[in-house]
Parts: structure tokens; sequence; C-alpha cells
């Protein structure tokens, strides 16, 4: 009976390779889950700004297809409760066009007029129709 003869090696793993081997997957799993939830709160962000963004750009449409863009500052709130600022100027005499239709150069910014700008566009007016 040659084959039942004890073995002085190891058969199996310690227990302080085990709790090594627990220790690194925990931390791997916690790793992870931060990373997961950093993506997250990121990508709420994104669809917040993207929000605002195609809110803006129908604020500014909204009055020029109603032919209410008027030079000037205008406020109001987008949907989530967040302040707006409009402005707008007609910048064709800035370019020495006399006697031609607006050339809007409008901004809309989040918050006041010094806040972040979420949308700009050049708007010609009258033109082509």
């Amino acid at each position: 009976m040659q084959g039942a003869r004890f073995r002085g090696g190891e058969d199996g793993f310690t227990l302080v390779e085990v709790l090594v081997a627990f220790a690194i997957v925990a931390l791997a799993a916690i790793f992870v889950l931060r990373i997961s939830g950093e993506i997250a709160v990121r990508g709420q962000r994104v669809m917040t700004v993207d929000t605002l963004i195609d809110e803006a750009e129908g604020i500014v449409q909204l009055r020029v297809a109603a032919g209410t863009l008027r030079p000037g500052i205008e406020q109001g709130r987008f949907s989530n409760g967040t302040v707006w600022t409009l402005e707008a100027a007609d910048i064709g005499p800035l370019l020495g066009w006399q006697n031609l239709p607006p050339l809007w150069r409008v901004r809309l910014h989040e918050g006041g007029p010094d806040g972040r700008l979420l949308y700009g566009t050049l708007l010609a007016e009258g033109l082509g129709g």
C-alpha cells in the first residue's frame, strides 16, 4: 500500500492564503463599486446639462418663431427651477450692415449674464422668406 502513504507536502491552501485572497477580492469589489457610483453620478450630471441645453434651444426658437426676439436681456426659469438669462443683440450694425434685417447674436446663460453659457447662436431674421 504505497499509494496510501502520507505525503509531507501541502494538499490545499493555508488559512492565511485564503484570507489574503478574500481581502484582494474585497478590495477589488470596493474599487469597482466606487467607480460605478462615480460613473452613475457623472451620467446624471450629463443628462441634466443635456436637458438644460435642449430647453435653452427651445426658449430661443420659440421667441424667433413668435417674432418676440428683441435686443436686451430677459430672464426666466428652466423646468427644474434653475434661472436662465437670455441676451440678444443685433450685431449687423457692428459689421457695417445698414438697412438689412437684424443679425441676432443670441446667448442663453445658466443663472445671470456671467453664468455658464448653455446656448449661443447667430440668427438672421427675415432672409429668404
